[in-house]
């Protein structure tokens, strides 16, 4: 099996063009590799969000205050 490494890019209308002179005619397998576009950063993440304004806290709560049932 020859192995054969090559760089192209595919246009805007889905077509790949590969002249190969030095290959033998014949049927190959092709395999196509793209890295994908990097994900969000947190940053941007982050900026998505929609934000809340509650207001100033005043104080804080124990856990025995928020489970207390009004006791």
């Amino acid at each position: 099996m020859l192995v054969r490494r090559l760089k192209a890019k595919i246009g805007e209308d889905g077509v790949l063009i590969l002249s190969i002179p030095e290959m033998t005619p014949g049927e190959v397998e092709v395999i196509i590799l793209k890295k994908e576009k990097p994900s969000l950063s947190i940053d941007e993440i982050l900026s998505q969000l929609p934000e809340h304004k509650v207001g100033k806290i005043l104080g804080s709560l124990r856990r025995e205050e928020i489970y207390n049932n009004g006791r």
